[in-house]
């Protein structure tokens, strides 16, 4: 057996084992990114990514093409891809209790499905299991009094709380943010409710800040945000001798993420306790396990390798969560390249009848071939990785 036939554990405590075996299947083509993977009530596995392929660099334009993959056995066995005739990219699956398919996406303006000339957001949504679909776009005409033309993004994952209200966070420049509600499923949707954020001033924030918040409700009733964040724009959280040395060909692969939480519904929120995510970890996934604990998938984009996708074991608290990021964690994937960027990660993980756990990720192996920004990249695939906690 060959080291990817196992998932290392750094500094072991409470499992018991510095490895776990895993088993890990390919689908897709090479190029294929970013999945997004969800579990149907009737126990169907779904799961999405895409590929972007350029067509021109003057002016810079490119295709987006997502495919739908499904297994009715566990993850072991997967379907040819199904295309999706949808636009957007970074597609998040979300699979509400009645088995209402959202997925939240971005539409790039370099997309060649895209006449705007500028980024904006969907929602896309099925209820015969992703076979048709219909869509709302979102943008600035969603934003009272945004600028024309400007960008508007959506949280990355849509949320069903406990009591069967949907939401989705919808942010446009200069601290413009609402947390959107549907009561029929995501079929329609309130758009009026404004968040407004404590202690937070509006013009440090350099990015709409629902972008990419994964949201999760503790048993407690609150609402908790976990939200991508540059560290320049938080002095409490800058650290000067890591981000004075981080290469900007990187762009923005050196955020972190930061916990907010709403008590009312998301009509206002406060900054929480820090998770213990370092720079370069984002896109996070929570996930409460059969046995009560919960467990925290994420990915290292850079900085402090091995890059890929990782997990981390925690408990619900009285007031949100708290993690062990120092011990027991689980690095899934570990496959790119020393000195090569990150080849995608995303998970997240979701949990079997029978206390399998599966996580669908992208990643980079293999010699660099694709030069990116400056940098060589080796290309990217999708895999699936199913393994089992120890009892």
């Amino acid at each position: 057996m060959t080291e990817d036939d196992f998932i290392q554990i750094r500094n072991p405590m409470t499992l018991g084992v510095d490895r776990l075996p895993v088993h890990r299947t390919v689908l897709g083509v090479p190029g294929d990114e970013k999945p997004s993977v969800a579990l149907m009530p009737d126990g169907e596995l779904l799961l999405v990514g895409f590929k972007i392929t350029r067509i021109s660099d003057t002016p810079r334009q490119f295709q987006v093409d997502k495919t739908l993959f499904r297994s009715v056995d566990d993850g072991v066995t997967w379907s040819d891809g199904q295309v999706l005739d949808l636009p957007g990219v970074e597609p998040c699956l979300t699979v509400l209790k009645d088995g209402t398919l959202l997925v939240t996406v971005h539409v790039l303006a370099g997309d060649v499905c895209n006449s705007t000339g500028y980024s904006y957001s969907c929602l896309h949504r099925s209820t015969d299991r992703g076979n048709s679909w219909e869509s709302i776009r979102i943008g600035p005409e969603d934003i009272p009094a945004a600028p024309q033309d400007s960008l508007v993004v959506t949280s990355r994952n849509v949320l069903e709380l406990a009591d069967g209200t949907v939401i989705m966070g919808v942010s446009g420049i200069d601290g413009r943010d609402f947390l959107w509600r549907s009561t029929d499923s995501g079929r329609t949707w309130d758009k009026t409710a404004a968040s407004t954020f404590t202690g937070i001033e509006r013009a440090k924030i350099s990015f709409p800040r629902m972008g990419e918040t994964l949201f999760w409700q503790n048993r407690s009733g609150d609402i908790l945000g976990l939200f991508r964040v540059d560290a320049h724009d938080f002095d409490s959280i800058a650290d000067p001798e890591t981000l004075d040395g981080y290469d900007p060909r990187l762009g923005d692969q050196h955020d972190l993420l930061m916990v907010f939480r709403s008590r009312d519904g998301g009509v206002t929120w406060e900054k929480g306790d820090e998770l213990g995510s370092r720079y370069g970890e984002m896109y996070p996934s929570i996930l409460r396990l059969h046995d009560g604990r919960l467990l925290l998938t994420f990915t290292v984009r850079h900085l402090r390798p091995p890059l890929g996708t990782h997990a981390v074991l925690g408990e619900e608290t009285l007031d949100g969560c708290a993690f062990d990021y120092a011990n027991d964690r689980l690095i899934i994937d570990r496959s790119t390249p020393m000195g090569d960027i990150s080849g995608g990660g995303f998970g997240p993980t979701v949990q079997l009848l029978d206390g399998t756990l599966l996580t669908a990720y992208s990643c980079r192996s293999g010699e660099p071939v694709v030069r990116v920004d400056s940098f060589l990249a080796a290309e990217q695939h999708i895999e699936v990785a199913r393994w089992r906690l120890p009892p």
